[in-house]
C-alpha cells in the first residue's frame, strides 16, 4: 500500500491548517490510531512553521507526505537559504523561539535535517503508524512482506545502497531479481531519486525498461521537483527518453517539463518525439 499527497503551497499561516487537515483526513480513513495521528500533526505543523518563519526568499514551500505500509514520511522543503540544524545548540525549555527542531525530533521516530545553502533546505520526518482493529490500513497491510519500511532498517541499509548502485551501473538483471523478490520498485534515496531516476540519469534505457514493468513510477520527481525524463532530455539521452515515454512520462509536466527542457536546449528531435506521444487519459 502506497498513498502520496504532494503540495506546493504559499508560504503563508493559512497554508498549515490546511495541509494538517489533508494528511490527517488520509490518516483517519486508514484507522491510524489517534495518539499517532497527534504526533504527525504537531510535527507537521511545527516542519510548516519552521518554512513559513524562517524561508526568507522563498515565496512558496512543498509538502510531500507518504504512507507506506506501517510508515508515514513527511518532506517539508523551502526555498530559502537553508540552514545548518546539526549546528544549532539545543533550546532552553522555556525559550519561546528554536522549539519547533526539538520538538521533531522528540516525536518523530527518525529525523533528518538537509540543507542547500542559496536553495533552501529539507526536513525528513518519519513515523511508525498503528491501526485499529480491523482498518481499513490494517487489511491493506496485513501480511505484506515488501513494506518499504522493512528495506529501511538498518540491517539492510547496505542492501539498499547496493540497489542504488545498481540503478547507477545499469545492472538490469541483478536489480529486476530483487525488485521480483519484495524490494520496492520505488525504492528511493535520500535526496528522493528513485531506482528509475538513478537509472535514467546514467543513461540505461533497458534497465528503465524493467523497472517500469515492474511497476517504478516514471513520473515520480526527487525532494527538488526533477522528473526523471526532464533530466534525460537535458542529459540528451536519446534511448532513455525514449523508454520513458513508453512507460508513460508526460513529457508536459513539472516545471521546467521536458517540453521546455528541449525548446531551450534546442532538442528539435526531442519535441518530434513529444509532439507524436499520448497525452496521458487521451
Amino acid at each position: 500500500m502506497e498513498i502520496s499527497l504532494d503540495l506546493l503551497l504559499p508560504r503563508d499561516a493559512a497554508s498549515v491548517p490546511a495541509t494538517r487537515r489533508l494528511l490527517d483526513a488520509a490518516l483517519t480513513a486508514l484507522g491510524v490510531e489517534e495518539s499517532i495521528r497527534d504526533d504527525i500533526e504537531v510535527m507537521l505543523t511545527e516542519a510548516c512553521t519552521n518554512v513559513i518563519k524562517h524561508a526568507e526568499h522563498g515565496a512558496d514551500y512543498t509538502v510531500r507526505a507518504t504512507i507506506q505500509d506501517s510508515r508515514c514520511m513527511i518532506k517539508v522543503i523551502d526555498s530559502g537559504r537553508g540552514f545548518e540544524a546539526a549546528a544549532l545548540p539545543p533550546p532552553e525549555l522555556t525559550a519561546e523561539q528554536g522549539r519547533g527542531l526539538t520538538i521533531m525530533r522528540m516525536l518523530a521516530d527518525d529525523v533528518h535535517f538537509r540543507s542547500f545553502m542559496h536553495d533552501g533546505a529539507l526536513v525528513a520526518l518519519e513515523k511508525n503508524l498503528r491501526y485499529g482493529e480491523d482498518s481499513l490500513g490494517g487489511v491493506l497491510t496485513a501480511g505484506n512482506g515488501s513494506s518499504l519500511h522493512a528495506w529501511a532498517e538498518p540491517e539492510t541499509e547496505g542492501l539498499t545502497d547496493r540497489l542504488f548502485d545498481m540503478a547507477r551501473g545499469g545492472e538490469t538483471a541483478r536489480l529486476a531479481g530483487f525488485v521480483d523478490a519484495g524490494a520496492p520498485p520505488n525504492l528511493a534515496d535520500e535526496r528522493g531519486d528513485t531506482l528509475l531516476m538513478l537509472a535514467a540519469r546514467n543513461g540505461h534505457a533497458g534497465t528503465v525498461r524493467a523497472l517500469a514493468a515492474r511497476g517504478a513510477d516514471p513520473e515520480r520527481a526527487n525532494d527538488r521537483g526533477q522528473r526523471p525524463l526532464t533530466g534525460a532530455v537535458a542529459q540528451k539521452e536519446d534511448e532513455v527518453v525514449r523508454a520513458l515515454l513508453e512507460a508513460g512520462a508526460d513529457p508536459r509536466a513539472g516545471s521546467p517539463s521536458a517540453v521546455e527542457m528541449a525548446r531551450r536546449f534546442g532538442h528539435a528531435e526531442f519535441l518530434a518525439m513529444f509532439d507524436q506521444a499520448t497525452p496521458p487519459g487521451a
